[in-house]
């Protein structure tokens, strides 16, 4: 068992370090002249400036030296300041992330319960109504793509029917409340009722679940239901875009599993020891067909921040993936290269949990 975590952690190690590499000579490649953002509204003939400005920020050192000053700030959490947002690099973010947390946790969450839902109903009766309604949604899905599905109900619902909103988080003028000493007393309670739960049930399930839990109660809380509603009515046409094409791919992929494990011998064995149906469906079937369920999931949490880029710009929404694009944009250097280092450990992180989970789950993965 200390084997395969040792393993796992090392290999996770090694491939962050590769990232981080890559991180630092990608955006050089992106931007051909990385203080060239740094001189608007210096004149070309201001030479001097110019040079002066490259030297404060480093770019006149040779590569190496730009390296290794980058890992030094690395590890100290030092990203510096954004030439665009005139503020700490750290702040931008952070400003944002609470935005794609709204926007792509809601959409997983819902994407997650009716997927499951939908395809265990399509497995269980296959070549049925439900079965052949998913298939069919299926590949209606495939053939559309997703930001062209948000134009045509931005176009739709914003703006023929004005049903919904067609921009931003909230309305125009209107500021989040938000009360972080209610949000950490909050969080504090979840996490240790997490911890209770699992030292007297003695599950595992209840830590992993202790930290969404946690925070979803401390930001339901932390913030007024007015704002809540506000967040709600904003997000829901982007929500709903997302939503639609998650839970057609959650859903096909419980019916295949489903389909696939009910002629695998233990379930043969279960029915063959006489085994109520419904023992045999919840308890051997459905619950050994979300075991490839485990690894998109993680996958997906891996694509929380930046995998709605597109989403984000359609609905100028203000997250991490729209922030993303500005920052390529703008050529705010420093910052896009932070960003991409965010995706890049949340996706590293998101995979090595998931290769714990699945270890969990099922026993026959070698554990060195």
């Amino acid at each position: 068992m200390k084997g395969y975590y040792l393993k796992k952690v090392l290999s996770s190690l090694f491939v962050l370090f590769i990232i981080i590499t890559l991180n630092f000579f990608l955006p050089r490649m992106i931007f051909s002249d990385p203080a060239q953002p740094y001189f608007a509204g210096v004149p070309e003939d201001a030479v001097a400036l110019r040079e002066q400005i490259r030297e404060a920020n480093g770019f006149n050192d040779p590569l190496i030296v730009q390296y290794l000053d980058y890992l030094g700030r690395i590890a100290t959490l030092d990203f510096g300041e954004s030439h665009y947002y005139k503020e700490s690099v750290w702040k931008v973010m952070f400003s944002r992330i609470p935005w794609s947390m709204v926007l792509t946790v809601s959409s997983m969450v819902f994407s997650l319960i009716f997927g499951i839902i939908f395809g265990a109903v399509a497995g269980k009766k296959r070549d049925r109504a439900a079965d052949k309604t998913l298939l069919a949604l299926s590949g209606v899905t495939t053939a559309i793509p997703s930001f062209w599905l948000a134009l045509v109900s931005v176009m739709l619902f914003a703006f023929t029917y004005k049903i919904f909103p067609y921009r931003g988080a909230m309305t125009a003028g209107y500021t989040l409340s938000f009360n972080g000493t209610v949000f950490l007393i909050v969080f504090a309670c979840v996490i240790a009722l997490a911890i209770a739960l699992k030292l007297i049930t003695k599950k595992t399930l209840f830590i992993f679940a202790g930290i969404p839990v946690s925070l979803a109660a401390g930001i339901f809380a932390a913030v007024p239901l007015a704002d809540i509603a506000d967040v709600a009515y904003h997000a829901a046409l982007p929500v709903m875009i997302a939503v639609f094409s998650g839970v057609i791919s959650y859903a096909l992929l419980v019916r295949n599993s489903m389909i696939a494990v009910t002629n695998e011998d233990y379930i043969l064995t279960a029915r063959a020891k006489g085994l109520p149906p419904s023992v045999v469906l919840y308890k051997h079937t459905f619950r050994n067909a979300l075991l490839p369920l485990i690894t998109n999931v993680g996958m997906s949490m891996a694509g929380l921040m930046g995998g709605s880029v597109l989403t984000e710009k359609i609905f100028s929404w203000p997250g991490m993936g729209q922030l993303l694009l500005d920052a390529c944009n703008n050529g705010d250097y420093l910052l896009s290269q932070a960003i991409l280092l965010l995706f890049a450990v949340i996706t590293v992180v998101c995979n090595f949990i998931t290769d714990l989970v699945y270890h969990k789950f099922d026993p026959r993965i070698k554990e060195v």
